[in-house]
């Protein structure tokens, strides 16, 4: 029997050029697994912040921190490049 030319083709080469050249979808896989990824780590992050950290310092409060800045102008700390040399005392405003 004979064999046609495209059945000799086919057990010779498994694909054609163009069916080699076609865009394949596996980009979608690969998005995917990234969005999958970073949502995971997402709700690892907010997991940790929720139950594993410590609650903030007070020392990071605005109050806090604008008292320090007044204990410091007051003591006059580093009166030559410091902070305290940015703060007119005379006028009780920055330079």
């Amino acid at each position: 029997t004979l064999v046609s030319p495209p059945a000799v083709y086919r057990m010779m080469f498994q694909q054609t050029y163009a069916e080699m050249k076609q865009p394949s979808d596996e980009w979608k896989t690969v998005i995917g697994g990234i969005f999958l990824f970073m949502g995971f780590t997402g709700l690892v992050v907010w997991w940790q912040r929720v139950y594993v950290y410590p609650p903030r310092p007070r020392t990071f409060e605005d109050d806090w921190q604008a008292k320090q800045l007044q204990r410091i102008l007051d003591m006059r700390i580093n009166p030559i490049q410091g902070i305290s040399s940015q703060w007119d005392y005379e006028k009780k405003q920055w330079k």
